[in-house]
């Protein structure tokens, strides 16, 4: 028997229970992984809460988990890029990975280096990708100026290195309890404000801006009006993390994500981690995760 978290109808994290399911054997392309560690991320949030039903019709029982890490346990007859006993990270297409073990195939696993905790590794793929696809479809590029509005945020936190290492300057938007982590990471770091008081600030601080990446769902719209920057290098990550399945890096995931993998292993990128909950305490992870809370990932430690 395997152990998943599930939930029967759509509402807040309270409807989330744990569950004892059959265990299956992989299909043939497929591989076994007992989970390490699982991020909790906003997509999820949302599509329990029924916000993404039309887009993403789903019959209950719905199980939870777009991310994970973990070990190893099960390769199919024709799975040949894992062993039993590797250490790897990926995706759930399936939406499972809050588990203590999921199959998936193997197409959607990378390894993990063993210097990358399972805790970060577990919490990459969604707030990864997505910051990878803001800063590849504006075409941030060396000497680029670049506002971010959430910079503090799970997937705000990645393009800000992202960016960086682009060679592109970097104005993040935040709360000013994380300014100082924005200052350690290369950025300048201005208070939220409305979309016209920010870019009079932005543009005293910068002189221009470039490119304009919101992960709060702010009026983005009105913020590049005033800041002159043209629609094709403004992106707002919440419909970017809700379609990873079908958007511009999906054919590439695999791809982007050991990338990803390469530079935390050099100790270029950096994931910060908020809080670590067993399985069993998955509604408090997502409640966690879903109030105020300081600035990381929450993952769940099957």
């Amino acid at each position: 028997m395997s152990r998943v978290v599930r939930f029967e109808r759509w509402g807040g994290p309270d409807v989330l229970r744990v569950v004892e399911v059959p265990a299956r054997r992989p299909d043939p392309t497929e591989v076994r992984v007992t989970v390490r560690a699982s991020g909790v991320t906003a997509g999820e949030s949302a599509a329990r809460e029924g916000a993404l039903a039309e887009l993403y019709p789903r019959a209950f029982p719905a199980a939870t988990g777009s991310e994970f890490a973990g070990v190893v346990t099960d390769v199919g007859s024709r799975a040949r890029r894992f062993a039993v006993g590797d250490e790897v990270l990926g995706w759930s297409p399936e939406q499972g990975g809050h588990a203590d073990a999921v199959v998936v195939p193997e197409s959607s696993l990378v390894r993990k280096p063993a210097s990358v905790s399972w805790e970060v590794a577990g919490a990459l793929y969604v707030a990864g990708v997505t910051a990878w696809t803001c800063v590849e479809s504006t075409g941030v590029g060396d000497g680029d100026v670049v506002l971010v509005v959430g910079a503090a945020s799970d997937v705000g936190t990645l393009v800000v290195q992202l960016a960086r290492l682009c060679g592109a300057e970097v104005v993040g938007v935040a709360e000013p309890v994380h300014h100082d982590w924005l200052h350690a990471h290369g950025a300048d770091a201005v208070t939220p404000a409305d979309a016209g008081a920010l870019a009079r600030v932005v543009h005293e601080r910068a002189g221009r801006v470039d490119v304009v990446v919101d992960t709060t769902g702010a009026d983005v719209e009105h913020l590049a009006e005033a800041l002159e920057v043209p629609a094709s290098r403004c992106v707002a990550t919440l419909p970017l993390e809700a379609d990873l399945e079908f958007g511009p890096v999906a054919p590439r995931r695999a791809e982007v994500l050991a990338e990803l993998v390469d530079l935390l292993a050099e100790d270029r990128l950096h994931v910060p981690i908020a809080g670590a909950f067993a399985l069993d305490d998955v509604v408090e992870a997502f409640a966690t995760a879903e109030r105020p809370h300081r600035q990381g990932r929450i993952v769940l430690l099957p």
